[in-house]
């Protein structure tokens, strides 16, 4: 494939997206789903959930309102609203939760990258560095971007200096994916939710 047709079709994309979502199955109502992020051991009101370190948990479905959260050492509360998508993950001994950009349209793979190093701003690329997929995502923040279905390795970047790289990503068209950054390198999850 030349340079210019992996181009067009990596990024080729919508620039906006809707919280319509297609992670499939959307939210019961009155509900939310919130997973939690490079989290071996949480618990989510009375669900325990656990991620690998590094990766995304599946999406659990949590009434709207207030939710209790602990991850590993860390506890407290939390605020989510119905028909929305969260993850949640610890920084500095504090809980952060991020709201996720919900997928647009069944003909795209929605990738979004979290940036839980202690770089201050990462850019995800090709494993290469020629093709810049995002750009600074800051720390303690994510970032999304809609693309066609493709296989590529990916790498996340600070500068001109690869941090962590994927091989061989099989993105899937109408499927979303976490890319969790982490000081220890980057791995991709495909995003997936558990009803019960």
């Amino acid at each position: 494939m030349t340079q210019r047709l992996f181009l067009a079709a990596l990024l080729t994309a919508s620039a906006s997206a809707q919280d319509t979502g297609l992670y499939a199955p959307a939210p019961p109502a009155n509900s939310a789903f919130v997973r939690v992020l490079n989290a071996p051991a949480a618990t989510l009101g009375p669900q325990n959930v656990s991620a690998k370190s590094g990766a995304a948990s599946p999406y659990v479905v949590i009434p709207q309102g207030t939710l209790s959260v602990k991850l590993g050492p860390v506890s407290g509360k939390l605020k989510v609203e119905a028909g929305k998508f969260y993850s949640v993950f610890s920084a500095g001994g504090k809980l952060l939760l991020l709201s996720d950009q919900a997928a647009e349209s069944r003909a795209k793979a929605l990738l979004t990258v979290y940036n839980l190093s202690q770089h201050p701003s990462l850019d995800l690329k090709t494993a290469d560095g020629k093709t810049t997929v995002l750009t600074g995502i800051k720390m303690n923040s994510s970032a999304s971007r809609a693309v066609n279905g493709i296989t590529v390795d990916l790498a996340a970047f600070v500068g001109a200096k690869s941090v962590g790289t994927v091989r061989g990503v099989k993105l899937e068209r109408g499927d979303t994916y976490a890319l969790v950054v982490t000081d220890s390198g980057l791995t991709v999850t495909q995003s997936t939710t558990k009803l019960k």
